[in-house]
């Protein structure tokens, strides 16, 4: 659905509104990005694969996976979270498969950036149940969130076997050194602040590079609600590209919130 400011009515610019396996038809589909051409990227969860949809299209082209499952590295189990970087590499979350996979342009497979095929754990090279990413190309990294282990892993572009806590992994828990159930993480290209979505505490936080905990700047912390200044589990956030604003899809209570950041 495309919306425009103000209005509220929506159109819809992929997918027919139906399931399907089709070019012009999406099952599940889990995440977006949009390059600079306005061109959007789908993950069709349930068909694994991504679809690309260039603009005012009519049709998706299959850009990434094979629409079977499986582990090998032109194909997913489940797809996750996707970003595109400046120079149209497509990363992808392959939850499934616990692992993230980059595609190039033009690519019939991917390359593996961080976890390793199929193997869950919870050691620094290892995954269970990564959701959403983010990159900072300015320093060659890119981070994870990593749902079960109740971690934001941070890799190195090409070093696809050692990851780095940056924030949580001190166990499920609602201090400010712990998350639980982190579904959604972004960068702030101005400050390097990382905002995380702590989905079962219902709150976002703020961690500063190098810290050790976390700041909360939406919510309260365990408690869920419908009020403005509340959360009900929330799930996928992003930065507005000024970074005035946070935008937070507030999933238990079925609406998408708008934060000021101070």
């Amino acid at each position: 659905m495309k919306i425009q400011e103000g209005n509220l009515t929506g159109t819809i610019i992929a997918g027919t509104g139906i399931s399907g396996n089709s070019v012009v038809q999406l099952k599940n589909p889990t995440g977006l990005a949009l390059d600079a051409s306005s061109n959007l990227y789908v993950s069709d969860d349930y068909n694994y694969r991504v679809i690309l949809w260039r603009k005012n299209s009519s049709a998706g082209i299959l850009i990434a996976g094979t629409g079977a499952s499986g582990t090998s590295l032109n194909k997913f189990s489940t797809t996750g979270g996707l970003k595109i970087d400046s120079q149209g590499n497509i990363y992808v979350v392959d939850h499934g498969n616990n692992r993230v996979m980059k595609y190039a342009q033009n690519a019939t497979s991917g390359t593996l950036v961080a976890g390793i095929s199929g193997v869950v754990g919870s050691n620094n090279s290892l995954f269970d149940q990564p959701y959403e990413l983010d990159l900072d190309e300015n320093n060659s990294y890119i981070y994870i969130a990593d749902l079960n282990n109740n971690r934001i892993q941070r890799y190195q572009f090409g070093v696809p076997d050692i990851g780095i806590t940056v924030a949580g992994g001190n166990g499920p828990g609602s201090n400010a050194n712990q998350l639980n159930w982190p579904t959604d993480v972004c960068i702030s290209k101005k400050t390097g602040d990382l905002y995380i979505s702590d989905f079962a505490n219902h709150r976002i936080q703020r961690w500063s590079p190098g810290a050790t905990s976390g700041v909360t700047v939406v919510g309260v912390t365990g408690v869920s609600g419908t009020n403005a200044t509340l959360l009900n589990g929330p799930f996928s956030i992003a930065l507005s590209m000024n970074e005035t604003f946070l935008y937070v899809c507030d999933s238990g209570n079925h609406r998408v919130q708008r934060f000021q950041i101070l």
